[in-house]
């Protein structure tokens, strides 16, 4: 199996440095081809996550052990060695000796056995450092490549969260993130729900009144009853709480666009009850198909899925619109850690001139006295406040709206949006502004 893994793991990787396209598609790309068996692909996701997560740390590393430069090296063998090297330092459950076995074998069936002799030199080499002296990679920690973040993204960071803050932000996203179920409360309680996820192999803690953080075995999430029955969703609180923001009520008719894959939407279901209403929408056909697939899972009859461009198509008037908006995605980077390396500095400015267009557009469909709630995943103020502050200018008629809501107290910033992030909150970083039309 582990072997197997490697296998996808080095397509995978190889195709991602090629296309620079989404991970999980890439994967998905691979998987089709090679239709392995579910244990090789739970590793494969893994160690590619991860290995992506921090191939600038790991490069940083091979360089110095082996003394070449990374571009001057074969493709197939940059990605065998960043597997090899991931697994000597982070992976404790396998054996040093193994790892350097599984990729020289790898490097021969992929490459050649001269390469091969490479990959067996440079990893034996890192053992050799690594039991000789725990600090071997002292020097390496102060090179701003540690980080494994692009050089432009840290000098922004650093300004923006200050040094300390923006060192705890890196820690955490350089991490694997936490996970989180959402139990669908009008068909099961937490105790209830936990009670049988315990059952199955799988510990969790309460962590606000709809969520629950899985301390150990979310592998075996996917196949129990409980989300099989649609009865639990994997959603990060953050993402959860966007929902919580607009606080949907029972037989409220809501317009959530830009919606799939459709966990908010099912959120928002949920609230609204049988005599509720959800129009969900998303602009492409493919992942318009994500929402509709889940919602016999779901049980759910009071969604409707439709193709729809949300800066030009029609909607129908209503009190409640979700706008969870396209953007860089810079807050979920620890749970979707490609996007470090896919995000160029332009596409902040280029988000946010996207979302202030989609904005603009979907406010016309606002009843008056209703509540439009504008999110982004974004840590970047430009597409978050600077979104917000620039549409308040420039439409009069709309305000934002103030004054209690359903969310932690914490999550909710001085001029009263929702803003958490990774490093304080220890959810997914996410921002949202409640407007209302007068």
């Amino acid at each position: 199996m582990k072997q197997a893994a490697r296998f996808l793991s080095v397509k995978i990787l190889n195709r991602f440095e090629k296309k620079n396209e989404q991970l999980s598609l890439v994967r998905n790309q691979v998987f089709s081809s090679f239709k392995p068996e579910q244990a090789s692909k739970s590793r494969a996701m893994v160690l590619t996550n991860e290995i992506v997560r921090l191939k600038g740390r790991l490069d940083l590393m091979i360089e110095f052990i082996s003394g070449r430069k990374m571009e001057r090296l074969d493709q197939a063998l940059r990605s065998i060695l960043r597997i090899g090297f991931y697994e000597i330092i982070y992976d404790e459950s396998i054996p040093d000796y193994a790892s350097v076995d599984a990729a020289v074998n790898l490097t021969k069936d992929v490459l050649n056995r001269k390469a091969s002799g490479l990959t067996n030199a440079v990893l034996r080499n890192l053992i050799r450092n690594k039991d000789k002296d725990k600090d071997w990679d002292g020097l390496l920690r102060k090179n701003q490549k540690w980080n494994s973040i692009p050089g432009w993204l840290q000098n922004r960071w650093k300004k923006q969260f200050g040094e300390n803050g923006f060192y705890e932000l890196i820690k955490r996203i350089n991490q694997a993130p936490k996970t989180f179920v959402r139990v669908d409360l009008s068909r099961n309680n937490l105790d209830d729900v936990n009670q049988k996820l315990k059952e199955s192999g799988i510990d969790a803690e309460n962590f606000s009144d709809s969520f629950l953080k899985i301390k150990s075995g979310s592998g075996k999430i996917f196949s129990i009853d409980l989300f099989q029955l649609g009865q639990i969703s994997i959603q990060d609180p953050a993402a959860g709480a966007l929902v919580e923001f607009l606080d949907p009520k029972e037989g409220e008719t809501i317009l959530d666009v830009c919606a799939a894959p459709g966990t908010k939407s099912l959120y928002i279901a949920e609230r609204v009850g049988e005599t509720g209403k959800v129009f969900a929408s998303d602009f492409d056909q493919s992942r318009v198909n994500l929402g509709k697939n889940d919602l016999e899972r779901h049980g759910r009859k009071n969604i409707e899925w439709n193709v729809k461009d949300a800066t030009e198509d029609n909607f129908p008037m209503t009190d409640k619109i979700l706008i969870d908006a396209p953007c860089t995605g810079t807050g979920v980077m620890g749970r979707k850690p490609d996007i470090r390396w896919r995000r160029k500095p332009k596409d902040i400015s280029d988000m946010a001139t996207l979302q202030m267009k989609i904005l603009k557009h979907l406010s016309q469909f606002l009843n008056s006295g209703g509540t439009l709630v504008y999110g982004t995943c974004s840590l970047e103020p430009e597409e978050n406040w600077n979104v917000v502050e620039q549409f308040l200018k420039l439409n009069t008629d709309f305000q934002l709206q103030t004054g209690a809501s359903q969310v932690q107290p914490d999550w909710v910033n001085d001029m009263e949006c929702l803003h958490t992030f990774p490093h304080v909150h220890g959810v997914d970083g996410l921002f949202a502004a409640r407007i209302t039309r007068s």
